[in-house]
């Protein structure tokens, strides 16, 4: 049978069955609702990267998704030519692997940041030594925790397993696989860096199902943000005491303590104690309780040992 027509003056447009060229090439590739679906999920991936890793680098960042596709072996195998830090995470529950990779500018910057830098980099064309490798495997382990927090949904665990050289990258996925090549652009000290994972498209068809499963059941992932630097910053804490100063003991006194006895203190009962905070004093405290609690009630602040500014401030507040 054959589909297709010979065309006339006299046919009608639209008349006879449309033929079009099949690509071969184009079976099996991602669909544009299984990409939505996956670029849904890496962008809540990538505003958790941006909290936690701010937090373990120490300095401000922003973790973008860039982009999702599907490659053969082959293409993928060019992907990983230039190289960087690979890092393969085993999935537990399951024989597939995830491939993390950040690339060497990306990856110098962090190490030189949690070496105690600015991560303002110069320009260096090396390999990734081992040392380059212990420093990161905080970074690794972090990246990994933070994939498996988006993915819980389809069961998956990460394991973070041993950095590899990036012309053995392509070893750890079957050859007749498919892979799920997704990128995000992460900012940090001036420069602009990539994040890479791969994994089998076949684990990407499954994250796609338990994900519109979870939506259709209500459960779709949520994201709390971290609060702000100012917040987090007045959860620290600090040492705290309040403590008589000034007090001088004889010897003999100190020399017959044992348990039960009394100690004499060269100080009225009325005489109020130091809020002492990281050594230094604040305010005059008397000791009270609030609750079950034992707490200070706070004096005037003390003056002693203040800025010349701070004291001015103090005295304006007075009334002086």
């Amino acid at each position: 049978m054959n589909a297709t027509k010979q065309e006339t003056p006299n046919s009608v447009s639209g008349s006879g069955p449309t033929v079009l060229p099949c690509n071969f090439r184009s079976a099996g590739r991602l669909s544009n609702e299984s990409a939505r679906t996956l670029t849904s999920l890496h962008e809540l991936v990538a505003r958790y990267l941006t909290n936690s890793l701010d937090v373990y680098l120490g300095t401000g960042l922003e973790v973008r998704f860039a982009s999702v596709e599907q490659l053969t072996m082959d293409e993928f195998k060019l992907a990983c030519v230039a190289g960087g830090y690979m890092l393969p995470c085993a999935t537990k529950s399951s024989s597939n692997t995830v491939l993390l990779e950040i690339d060497n500018p990306l990856m110098f910057t962090m190490t030189d940041l949690l070496l105690g830098g600015t991560g303002e980099m110069v320009e260096v064309v090396r390999e990734v030594t081992e040392i380059d490798e212990d420093i990161m495997e905080g970074v690794g382990t972090l990246i990994a925790a933070e994939i498996e927090r988006v993915w819980q949904a389809a069961g998956y665990a990460l394991t973070p397993g041993k950095c590899i050289k990036p012309n053995y990258a392509h070893r750890i996925f079957p050859q007749t696989e498919k892979v799920l090549h997704i990128k995000f652009d992460v900012h940090v000290a001036n420069m602009t860096g990539t994040l890479s994972m791969a994994f089998p498209a076949s684990l990407g068809g499954s994250l796609v199902r338990s994900t519109r499963a979870d939506y259709a059941n209500g459960k779709g992932s949520s994201f709390e943000p971290l609060p702000d630097l100012r917040k987090r910053i007045l959860d620290c804490k600090f040492s705290l005491a309040g403590e008589l100063t000034g007090l001088r003991v004889p010897v003999r006194n100190v020399a017959a303590i044992e348990v039960g006895s009394v100690l004499l203190l060269s100080a009225a009962v009325a005489d109020p104690a130091k809020m002492m905070l990281e050594g230094k004093s604040y305010y005059e405290a008397l000791p009270v309780r609030q609750g079950s609690n034992k707490a200070m009630q706070l004096g005037r602040r003390i003056q002693t040992g203040l800025p010349e500014t701070e004291k001015s401030e103090e005295q304006n507040h007075a009334g002086l």
